[in-house]
């Protein structure tokens, strides 16, 4: 068995090999991120194992991946894993911990009842103004404790192109929760890559009137509004130290599916 160097298109990485097969991968492509700084990211396809080598395997293939990598100052590691199974606890060992939670629920074929105290409809390229008034909770909440995401809190006008761009995409659907014409929170999906599959890129709502059922009850419009068009089953993410996030999406029935793990490598001296 021996353990090469590999590179795939723009991405660098490693492979253990026996016989001429492979038997064990890692690579990933090098970027630049506020966040991050100078990372590299290994995607969920970006690994294999082959049936029956250990995990320990894995990590020898991380090893050599990882160190030319560190040389030239990417020293922070992104690696996207499975939920189940041995990897996880395999990249842990190697002092990853856990950022991203990925989850699947299946769509709600059940109409919603009527909100109570509020209301729910769909937003549109009018209704631009009002989705910002509440667009920067996710932000908000993510700069504070636990998180501490590492990023400035979302500033209106920052935020106005990415809105004005999925309010006047017809493929997806905001809806908005509002209170005598105040809103309160905000829903967005729109349809993945993956057959049947929907996608749930953002959901909040504003801090004084988290516990009303607001959430709850824009999830459960999106996800029959969801079945209503055809989908099967809603994806979405949340930050693990989302302590909100962690607590709400498991409770609406959604269940892990991949984790996106993150090393920070102290540089050499």
């Amino acid at each position: 068995m021996e353990i090469v160097a590999l590179t795939e298109g723009e991405k660098t990485g490693a492979e253990a090999r026996h016989d001429g097969a492979r038997i064990a991968h890692l690579v990933g492509v090098r970027g630049e991120a506020p966040s991050r700084g100078r990372h590299v990211w290994v995607g969920l396809d970006d690994h294999s194992l082959a049936p029956g080598e250990s995990p320990e395997l894995l990590a020898d293939v991380y090893a050599a991946a990882g160190t030319p990598w560190v040389e030239s100052g990417y020293v922070t590691h992104i690696v996207v894993v499975p939920a189940e199974g041995p990897l996880p606890a395999r990249f842990f060992a190697l002092g990853f911990g856990r950022e991203q939670v990925h989850a699947r629920a299946p769509v709600r074929p059940e109409a919603p009842g009527d909100p109570d105290g509020f209301e729910i409809h769909q937003a549109g390229p009018a209704d631009i103004e009002r989705v910002l008034d509440v667009a920067d909770t996710i932000s908000s909440h993510q700069a504070g404790a636990p998180v501490w995401a590492g990023l400035p809190v979302s500033q209106r006008e920052e935020l106005r192109e990415g809105w004005e761009e999925l309010l006047a995409d017809e493929s997806t659907v905001v809806l908005l929760a509002e209170r005598g014409g105040e809103s309160l929170g905000y829903v967005a999906t729109y349809p993945a890559d993956e057959p049947g599959l929907v996608h749930l890129p953002v959901a909040g709502t504003r801090a004084d009137a988290r516990g009303l059922g607001i959430g709850v009850g824009l999830v459960e419009h999106a996800l029959h509004r969801a079945h209503r068009d055809g989908f099967r089953t809603v994806e979405l993410d949340w930050r693990s130290t989302n302590l909100l996030a962690s607590r709400f999406w498991p409770r609406r029935g959604f269940v892990v599916t991949h984790l996106r793990l993150r090393r920070d490598v102290q540089p050499p001296a």
